[in-house]
């Protein structure tokens, strides 16, 4: 008699149940892109449940079984490792713990400084492992050995500010605006050696520092455009943010009084959170500058972007938009899309500028397997190919820095 197999299938991903042996395996395969996706597994596994109960048959999770043996031994031996050092960063914790407070704080600074180093180094070489192991991984095949992973580090993951927020997803998905918050400020987060150090990581990878370069990339790219037009006359040039976060760049955007005059703000995102971490931003530019500047804050999403026939005029059109992260997290379709939507926001003789990394990205898998956060890497030729058939349009590409994201740039015709 063969197996009873049932299989459940949304978009990606597929969750079999099957009855074989005198027990009940559970297996999945892909990825669901639903922001709750609960509302299609947790039936499914009431379901695997109550079969296993009425019929007093073990439920086992067959995942764990499809994970290769060299990436068990290696997730063995981090999970160890890991154990070592927060073990030593835990005794110098509570060497130090008694000592006066000036001395106390010198001492984590020189801990950080040194055995921190080596042990960011040790990540360093664990990351560099994972990459030689998992290189050649199908999609399918990163998804599972991926969630392994997580599930076998969970604790130490949990320790990090920086990894317990892309791992929980509070906000629904992992580069919220707090996250972007936190890779901008780049500081030691924790009440701990090691949950300082577990978080520091991360924030000091190259992909961070893109992050961070991007604040005063847009900006000087808002300059070249801004001096195309000339004066404008008061609020004038007309500039939109696509998926906002909390707009740090505005820092560098506006520099004095004579930037708050011309410049008219809109700053779009779909999270409310984002939306006020961005007021938040523009207080503070306001009060330390004392000016005040013109900002109109909408909250939207790509799908109602989409939606909206005559975009507009519900947005206005602006001689400069950008978008500095927004496209990592769209399919090539809906990316296309967007752009073309994006694109039919700019004035004539104005600029679409949009971001995305790359695929030579070094941390990928760090994100990916550490971190649960998944982006579109894209090339140049297939982020170019996102602007085929926008009408008088000049495209060009350029990178940041750190040579981790690059640049789409729209030019439309005047």
């Amino acid at each position: 008699m063969g197996d009873d197999v049932k299989r459940f299938v949304q978009g990606e991903l597929t969750l079999e149940l099957t009855r074989s042996g005198g027990e009940l395996r559970l297996a999945w395969q892909g990825k669901s892109a639903e922001r709750d996706p609960s509302r299609f597994l947790v039936p499914i596994l009431e379901q695997a449940m109550e079969i296993a109960s009425n019929g007093k048959l073990p439920l086992v999770l067959a995942q764990r079984d499809r994970i290769r043996p060299e990436f068990k031994t290696y997730v063995a031996n981090v999970a160890y490792d890991l154990a070592v050092y927060k073990r030593f960063f835990d005794e110098q914790d509570a060497i130090i713990a008694d000592e006066a407070d000036d001395v106390a704080c010198a001492a984590r600074e020189v801990l950080l400084r040194t055995e921190g180093r080596q042990f960011h180094q040790f990540i360093d070489r664990a990351l560099e492992e994972l990459e030689r192991i998992v290189g050649g991984f199908t999609q399918e095949e990163h998804e599972r050995h991926g969630f392994y992973l997580r599930r076998q580090l969970w604790p130490y993951l949990m320790m990090s500010e920086f990894l317990r927020r892309t791992n929980l997803k509070p906000r629904g998905y992992a580069g919220d605006a707090e996250l972007m918050t936190m890779l901008y400020e780049n500081a030691y987060l924790g009440t701990s050696l090691f949950e300082q150090l577990v978080h520091k990581h991360p924030c000091d990878t190259r992909a961070a520092e893109a992050v961070r370069h991007r604040r005063f990339l847009v900006p000087r790219v808002l300059r070249e455009v801004l001096a195309r037009f000339g004066d404008l006359g008061p609020h004038g040039f007309r500039f939109l943010s696509l998926a906002a976060g909390p707009a740090r760049e505005l820092h560098e955007i506006v520099r004095d009084r004579a930037d708050a005059e011309r410049f008219d703000c809109t700053l779009l995102d779909q999270d409310p959170f984002a939306l006020d971490l961005a007021r938040d931003t523009v207080r503070r530019l306001e009060a330390d500058r004392s000016f005040r500047l013109e900002v109109r804050y909408v909250q939207d999403s790509v799908r109602t972007m989409l939606r909206t026939r005559d975009l507009p005029r519900a947005l206005g059109r602006h001689h400069f938009v950008y978008s500095m992260g927004l496209f990592d997290y769209l399919t090539p379709p809906v990316a296309r899309a967007v752009l073309l939507k994006a694109y039919d926001l700019v004035e004539p003789g104005g600029t679409l500028l949009v971001g995305n990394y790359h695929v030579r990205t070094p941390t990928r898998f760090y994100m990916a397997y550490w971190a649960d956060w998944s982006l579109y890497y894209r090339t140049e030729d297939s982020f170019r190919q996102l602007a085929t058939g926008l009408s008088a349009a000049a495209v060009s590409i350029e990178f940041d820095e750190t040579r981790c994201q690059m640049f789409l740039r729209v030019e439309k015709a005047a």
